[in-house]
């Protein structure tokens, strides 16, 4: 007889649709990060400096 039949595999049926779930809503949010970051791109390190003009004073 053979020996493979001794040895079942078992399978966990919710694991893996846990699993593959979270793989959904990760490539989900992976999508929305990248949507984010293409629409509000993050300063590149260097702080630019709001420096505007000054107003002067107009004679009353």
């Amino acid at each position: 007889m053979s020996d493979k039949s001794d040895s079942a595999v078992v399978i966990d049926f919710a694991e893996a649709r846990r699993e593959r779930i979270h793989d959904i809503h990760d490539a989900k949010l992976d999508a929305m990060r990248s949507a984010f970051a293409k629409a509000l791109p993050l300063a590149n390190g260097k702080a630019a400096s709001k420096k505007g003009k000054k107003r002067k004073k107009k004679p009353r």
